[in-house]
């Protein structure tokens, strides 16, 4: 009772769990086996007992074992926790007149809830239905579609004004399509803030499609329970007839409204906006036209889903073309910074700018409208220490960053890309500042601290015209920026600049090659001159005649060369483990070469390792060859090899048989 009164107030009150429902129905609690726990205290002015005498009790005592059956028969259909099922016209007693039901799961509790069925005849909501979607169907722009289908809305409910209120970014929302009585003051573009829809108001919107306020001045009727359950935390989201916050009917009272609906408009399971309808006299509108409402409300989201979605296809389409391009051309840059600076312009036509500063190898470049090197260097320097590695984007730069405000002239807001593994490189587009006028419905944030809740929040009594220039924003990002921006995030980390350092690293490489090979060469060239001398030497001492030691000299020469050969003869290029296997089984045993069998898979060796490995497969074969498996017609040798966890490889010689 002590707390401060701000705006969160409201966004604190429990509204989901009100204890007491509207007394257009009645509402019933019932166990798994289907035994009366909790009810609406207006129970008996609809079936003629009162809820006390109802508590304990089984379903069946009160209503049909016909009607219990239908209701038990529907459960089954619930499939998750904000599923709902409806029956209309069951006939609740014998001989009585029928109830249109709700049904819903809300923990342990099957919650029932009946109103007395309405019937209009030649009425077909269903038809209604389909012909008020052929009408908006046939629009075209998203004014014209709104407009249409608060119309086709009107018509069908009859309240005196039915508005379509859109939400923006900020949570503010704004009437941009009304139809009402021509004896009304029109709200058509008038903008309500955030603090009037509590955040607690929107999660139940996004959860349950319509709410209807049949008479703000209705008493509520209060849910009672046996002792072991509590009806004042039973949780009533998904209730038809769930009453209403205190503050939101003063909150009405305060607009001189007295009966309202609302229906929600999502897009990706999001809240998009409403359909707000209001009337200035108690309204009830039947279950039959509300189910209408509600189907036409899901259908009207589907179809802005798509209006919008066809834009957001053909901004994203342009922006991958242009993506694409830069693949093809980046991997024959030479450095990755120039990958990313000479694209500049060509970013731009991906993502709607006014300039945009790409900041790499700490050094900066510029394109279009945008604030000076040092004000971008600051900038990177601030995105850096708060949002390191992921994209940051805001339409009103200064209110994120103070320094931002010397400059909001030039770029009021700015989406920050990291292409850097480490917080460091960036891009950042660029958009400037948008001065509009926003007409609000009363000053939003003036707070009222007295009122008949206590200590809470009390409702503004003002709605009348209040202007105010909007300064220091620029035009919001939308969801398909952003997406934009994580595409090309993930091309210039996964594709540009690893292409440009892979190329980079080839040409090093290859020119370290070259020295190499030419230092390998100049020492096996004094190696081998030196090892025939040594030859030369040695076959002197031993030979008897010039024939012999010719020949003898020749025979070592010759085998030097193969052994250099099946060592060294690489073309320093990586070679097959297989092939290297092969060629020493081969070399030992011929046509008998099959005595070697082989598995693992596709490796090649690079060239250094290729020369060291080969020395050693050539020691074990001929170890084996003269001791081991192969020295007689009975061994077989099995080589296997595999890439362990850490891409390691492992080769296993096993022998088998043999002397």
């Amino acid at each position: 009772m002590n707390e401060a009164v701000d705006l969160t107030n409201c966004d604190r009150e429990p509204i989901h769990i009100p204890g007491s429902v509207q007394p257009f129905g009645f509402l019933l609690a019932v166990l798994s086996d289907f035994t009366i726990c909790m009810g609406s205290n207006n129970v008996g002015s609809f079936l003629g007992t009162d809820v006390a005498d109802l508590l304990h009790q089984p379903l069946s005592s009160v209503v049909s074992a016909a009607a219990v059956e239908t209701i038990r028969s529907r459960v089954d259909h619930l499939g998750g926790p904000d599923a709902t099922e409806r029956l209309f016209g069951v006939e609740l007693q014998p001989g009585k007149p029928p109830f249109d039901l709700s049904i819903h799961l809300s923990g342990v509790y099957l919650i029932i809830e009946a109103e007395p069925s309405v019937r209009e005849p030649g009425v077909n909501s269903g038809e209604l239905v389909r012909l008020m979607l052929e009408r908006i169907r046939k629009t075209r722009g998203m004014a014209d579609l709104a407009r249409e289908a608060a119309r086709q809305l009107k018509v069908l409910t009859g309240f005196d004004r039915v508005m379509v209120y859109q939400f923006h970014p900020d949570g503010s929302g704004e009437v941009i399509a009304e139809t009402a009585g021509a004896e009304l003051e029109s709200f058509l573009g008038l903008r309500y803030p955030a603090s009037d829809i509590p955040r607690q108001a929107r999660a139940l919107y996004q959860r349950n499609w319509l709410r209807i306020i049949v008479d703000v001045n209705a008493r509520p009727a209060a849910l009672v329970s046996t002792v072991t359950h509590n009806a004042g935390l039973l949780d009533l989201s998904m209730s038809v007839l769930r009453s209403v916050s205190p503050i939101h009917i003063e909150y009405l009272r305060n607009m001189g409204v007295a009966a309202s609906m609302s229906v929600s408009i999502l897009r990706d399971g999001k809240l998009w906006g409403l359909f707000a309808c209001h009337h200035y006299s108690s309204r009830y509108i039947s279950f039959d036209k509300r189910t209408a409402s509600e189907l036409f409300g899901q259908m009207f989201s589907w179809i802005v889903e798509g209006r919008e979605r066809e834009g957001d296809v053909a901004y994203e389409s342009r922006a991958h073309q242009v993506q694409e391009r830069l693949i093809e051309i980046a991997a024959s840059h030479e450095h990755s910074r120039r990958a990313i600076v000479d694209f500049l312009g060509d970013y731009r036509k991906m993502i709607e700018c006014d300039g945009v500063a790409a900041w790499s190898d700490n050094k900066i470049a510029l394109d279009g409208e945008t604030p000076t090197e040092d004000e971008v260097k600051d900038l990177v320097a601030f995105i850096n220490r708060t949002s390191p590695g992921r994209i940051f984007a805001s339409a009103e730069i200064a209110k994120v960053y103070a320094a931002g405000q010397a400059f909001r002239d030039r770029a009021a807001g700015f989406l920050a890309i990291p292409i850097s593994r480490t917080p460091r490189d960036c891009l950042i587009f660029f958009r400037r500042e948008v001065t509009r006028s926003v007409k609000w419905a009363g000053v939003p944030n003036k707070v009222y601290d007295e009122g008949p809740n206590g200590p809470r929040l009390t409702p503004r009594k003002s709605f009348e015209l209040w202007q105010e220039t909007v300064a220091g924003q620029s035009k919001p990002w939308s969801a398909a920026d952003i997406r934009i921006a994580e595409s090309l995030r993930v091309t210039l980390l996964e594709v540009i600049l690893q292409l440009s350092d892979l190329a980079a690293r080839e040409r090093r490489g290859a020119q370290q090659r070259q020295e190499l090979m030419i230092a390998e060469l100049n020492h096996r060239v004094r190696n081998i001159l030196s090892l025939v001398r040594a030859l030369v030497a040695q076959s002197k001492d031993t030979a008897t005649s010039v024939e012999e030691f010719a020949g003898v000299l020749g025979g070592r020469i010759q085998a030097l060369a193969r052994a250099h050969d099946q060592i060294t003869n690489l073309n320093w290029a990586p070679v097959a483990l297989r092939t290297l296997v092969e060629s020493e089984a081969g070399a030992y045993l011929g046509a008998r070469a099959g005595r070697v069998k082989m598995g693992g898979p596709d490796v090649a060796l690079d060239p250094k390792a290729f020369a060291t490995l080969a020395l050693v497969v050539h020691e074990m074969m001929t170890n084996s060859a003269k001791y081991g498996a192969l020295a007689d017609s009975t061994g077989s040798v099995e080589v296997v090899w595999r890439l362990d966890p850490s891409s390691s490889l492992v080769i296993e010689w096993k022998e088998s048989g043999g002397p």
